[in-house]
């Protein structure tokens, strides 16, 4: 049987730990600091250690999520202690991105205003800028470890080629890259992504892993590439006894023991409950059932 490795993840070759699940806080800013802060312990009481955020978060309140989770940890700020903080730079519309040396720079120091902290954990650019040569992304992330702003540096929907173009104008590591991964996105395992995570060292973040919470309303019976999905999830939860979103979850995790999810619930109870997902058992015949339902085709 295939399971979920419960165990804390290293984040690529750094001395950072996190639980085999992350607490996201793109959807923060539709509640209150108080209830920021609830959910944030929630997140940590469970194991979730890692808190994921970004500057563009609770657009077109710019840095509102960052500001929000800021609130949270003035008022208790014990849990910064418990945390593995991540932020994001990168994005600012309509330009739509920005990633020049002194705008990374700029984004971390009001990152790090907002959040009421003096290092950010985890610093990714948080989608690629075409018109910024990687060497001088690599400058304006070097500029902040070198600061002390942040431990650590790491990429978000960057492609493989991408990856490791930059990797080679930095003198240190990118820990992770942060891509879109479920049962209904499965291109990380085929573009490339997953393998290069693994030949760098580096961690495979999921962001999304329940399809932006489509897989949890889509309709198992209907004649499309979701609904068999959504099906063949439905087998392994029924088997379970857990609700499809854990079988989803479970099926990211399967896929590579170092894989790292991300949830975004905002219902404090649900939060604990996603910890469902690492007792969820899966055979091959149904992890491959997945598979074959996502690509539509059988496997060669």
């Amino acid at each position: 049987m295939l399971k979920p490795d419960r165990s804390q993840k290293r984040l690529g070759k750094s001395e950072l730990m996190v639980g085999p699940i992350s607490y996201g806080h793109w959807r923060l800013s539709e509640g209150t600091a108080a209830e920021a802060g609830d959910k944030t312990r929630a997140a940590l009481d469970a194991g979730m250690s890692m808190i994921d955020t970004a500057s563009i978060y609770g657009y077109p309140a710019f840095g509102e999520a960052e500001a929000l989770l800021g609130e949270a940890l003035k008022a208790e700020p014990s849990l910064r202690d418990r945390m593995v903080l991540a932020t994001k730079a990168g994005i600012y519309p309509p330009t739509p991105y920005d990633c020049t040396p002194d705008m990374i720079v700029k984004t971390c120091e009001d990152s790090l205003r907002r959040m009421n902290t003096d290092v950010i954990d985890v610093f990714y650019i948080h989608r690629p800028d075409m018109l910024t040569p990687h060497a001088d992304v690599a400058e304006g992330l070097m500029r902040v470890v070198e600061s002390g702003k942040a431990r650590e540096i790491a990429v978000s929907n960057y492609t493989p080629s991408m990856f490791a173009a930059l990797q080679s104008k930095l003198d240190r590591p990118l820990i992770a890259n942060q891509v879109e991964f479920s049962p209904l996105r499965q291109d990380p395992v085929w573009d490339g992504t997953l393998d290069q995570c693994q030949q760098y060292d580096s961690t495979l973040v999921a962001w999304s892993p329940l399809g932006g919470g489509e897989l949890m309303t889509q309709d198992a019976s209907e004649d499309s590439t979701a609904g068999a999905v959504a099906a063949a999830l439905d087998a392994v939860a029924t088997r379970n006894g857990v609700d499809r979103g854990a079988a989803a979850l479970a099926f990211t995790m399967i896929s590579n023991p170092d894989i790292v999810p991300i949830i975004g619930t905002q219902r404090v109870k649900r939060i604990a409950e996603a910890n469902q997902a690492l007792d969820v058992e899966m055979t091959r015949d149904e992890y491959y059932a997945i598979v074959v339902a996502w690509r539509g085709v059988g496997l060669p």
